[in-house]
């Protein structure tokens, strides 16, 4: 399955918190990021990656919330919506 986690900061990140960001990408193999983005807008930065489900995903980003806002979004490819419709 495909994530697109949409983030905003708590405050101001710090380099301890981007190696903590390290550490849990690291620690979470089965979560494989594809592109990590900070971005101009309503949001922070964009994260992009797949899992083999939801609760892997969950487990991944909850780590996180200590210094981010997260939102997920699931992403379905448009081949498998066309079958769908």
């Amino acid at each position: 399955m495909r994530f697109i986690l949409l983030v905003k900061f708590r405050r101001r990140l710090t380099k301890a918190d981007t190696e903590k960001t390290d550490g849990i990408i690291k620690a979470n193999p089965q979560v494989k990021v594809i592109s990590i983005d900070w971005v101009l807008g309503s949001y922070d930065g964009v994260l992009v990656g797949e899992a083999p489900d939801e609760e892997t995903w969950l487990r991944f980003v909850e780590p996180m919330s200590e210094y981010l806002i997260p939102e997920t979004l699931v992403a379905i490819p448009r081949e498998k919506v066309l079958k769908i419709i």
